[in-house]
């Protein structure tokens, strides 16, 4: 398969690339002591990763590799006013509802073609364009979905799984650990939804003009 050619896409970002997750039944994957948004983080720069076990217990969760809901956690970080709220929150996480044995996390210059989901960090002109050429050909409106927590793992990783698009202001665990700028903003696209906003980026008009 050859590699997906997505200049439009790419030239979004500011710093590094886009990062390809995949999710694959080869059980080669290794334990990684980051975290799954540290990893991504990391990808973006050039690394790549095929791990099958990482360190957030919040994301092995929302990735569909532990059943232990974070709720507790929640409540005693202080996000949430009680138990109800953050019981109520934590059953609001996206979660990826599929078998695999590994992920793997590689820049976009690396993958081979084929990938589940696209992670992009972006400024927020650039993340309104993606918005803009998703809905270039049909006119649908985006629905942003989230609760400020669980961000790359949730809303823009296991989000587009099962809705093609998640748009994310990121979350206090993803911004502390993995450092992304304070001016960015992570999304998830589905793998089927590349090429249809790669087009429709190459036909809107320019934020200048």
């Amino acid at each position: 398969m050859s590699k997906l050619v997505i200049p439009n896409i790419a030239g979004l970002m500011d710093s590094g690339e886009p990062v390809c997750i995949t999710f694959e039944d080869s059980s080669s994957g290794e334990r990684s002591d980051l975290l799954y948004c540290e990893l991504v983080q990391k990808a973006r720069y050039g690394e790549s990763f095929c791990v099958s076990v990482q360190q957030c217990p919040v994301g092995a969760y929302v990735l569909g590799i532990s059943d232990n809901p974070p709720q507790e956690y929640y409540f005693r970080s202080g996000r949430y006013s009680n138990m109800e709220a953050a019981s109520r929150a934590s059953g609001s996480l996206p979660r990826v509802d599929r078998k695999y044995n590994s992920i793997r996390v590689e820049p976009l210059s690396k993958n081979k073609g084929k990938f589940d989901v696209l992670i992009l960090y972006l400024k927020p002109e650039s993340a309104m364009r993606i918005v803009q050429a998703h809905s270039y050909s049909d006119g649908t409106r985006v629905l942003i979905d989230t609760v400020g927590a669980a961000s790359v793992c949730g809303d823009c990783t296991a989000l587009p799984l099962e809705k093609g698009l998640g748009l994310s202001f990121g979350c206090k665990g993803s911004r502390k650990h993995s450092g992304y700028q304070d001016v960015e903003v992570p999304i998830g696209i589905a793998f089927e939804l590349v090429e249809k906003i790669e087009e429709g980026l190459e036909k809107i008009p320019t934020t200048i003009g």
